[in-house]
C-alpha cells in the first residue's frame, strides 16, 4: 500500500476547524503541539481538524511502528520533499527539524522500548 500527499504546502500550519486552521504557515506548525498524552495504551494527538476521529484509536505500538518507518528518512530526503513543495530555504530548515522532532516523539512514547532517534545516512546519489 502507498500513500501520497498531493499538496504538502496545505499540510503544514495550525490544525483546527474551518475558521481556526491555517495552511502553509510553517511558523504556526512549529508552535502546535503534536502528542497530547498517552492514556490506556492509546496516543491522544493534539489534532482537532477534519476527520480527527481517525486518530482516536492509535495504539502506542502503532505510533512507534510508523515512527520507526519515518525515522528511516534522512534529513536530506525530508528537505527534498519540502523543496519540491516550494518552501523557502529557511522554512525547509524549520520544517525538517520539526518533523524530525515529531518522529522522535513517536519513537519515544512511553510504553515500550524507544526507537533510535538518529536518522540513517542519506542514500548515495545517482
Amino acid at each position: 500500500m502507498r500513500y501520497i500527499i498531493s499538496d504538502l504546502g496545505a499540510t503544514f500550519g495550525k490544525t483546527g476547524g474551518a475558521i481556526t486552521h491555517s495552511r502553509n504557515e510553517p511558523e504556526k506548525y512549529v508552535k502546535t503541539k503534536f502528542v497530547e498524552k498517552v492514556e490506556q495504551g492509546r496516543v491522544r494527538f493534539a489534532y482537532s481538524g477534519k476527520q480527527g476521529e481517525l486518530l482516536k484509536d492509535v495504539t502506542v505500538e502503532q505510533a512507534k511502528w510508523i515512527g520507526g518507518l519515518l525515522a528511516q528518512l534522512s534529513d536530506e530526503q525530508l528537505q527534498a520533499a519540502f523543496r519540491a513543495a516550494d518552501f523557502t530555504p529557511a522554512e525547509i530548515e524549520i520544517l525538517t527539524a520539526q518533523v524530525r522532532d515529531r518522529i522522535n516523539e513517536l519513537n519515544n512514547l512511553p510504553g515500550g522500548p524507544p526507537v533510535a532517534d538518529a536518522a540513517p545516512p542519506a542514500p548515495p546519489m545517482r
